[in-house]
């Protein structure tokens, strides 16, 4: 998914599908095994762990690149689904 920096809703992705939103969540879970929410936080995430690897961005950039609306809230996302902080997470991984 190209678009995972952007505000997406399951509204529209729904309509995209012309399906309601309570279906498209059904059908999305039944295909993938995951929620949207939580197949879009593993999106980030993942793509935030490679901008981290690879690039000297600053975290607040990366949190903005990867869809998140602030530093703080991408800090605590990373944390919980990784086990450690971005920061400590980049010096063990960086390229």
């Amino acid at each position: 998914m190209a678009n995972i920096d952007g505000d997406i809703s399951l509204a529209e992705l729904a309509a995209e599908c012309q399906l309601s939103a309570s279906h498209f969540a059904r059908a999305f879970k039944g295909s993938t095994g995951k929620s949207p929410h939580r197949w879009l936080i593993e999106q980030r995430v993942g793509r935030s762990k490679v901008l981290l690897s690879k690039r000297e961005l600053a975290l607040a950039d990366i949190a903005l690149e990867c869809g998140f609306s602030e530093q703080a809230t991408f800090s605590r996302t990373f944390k919980r689904e990784v086990g450690t902080s971005p920061g400590a997470w980049r010096r063990l991984y960086q390229a």
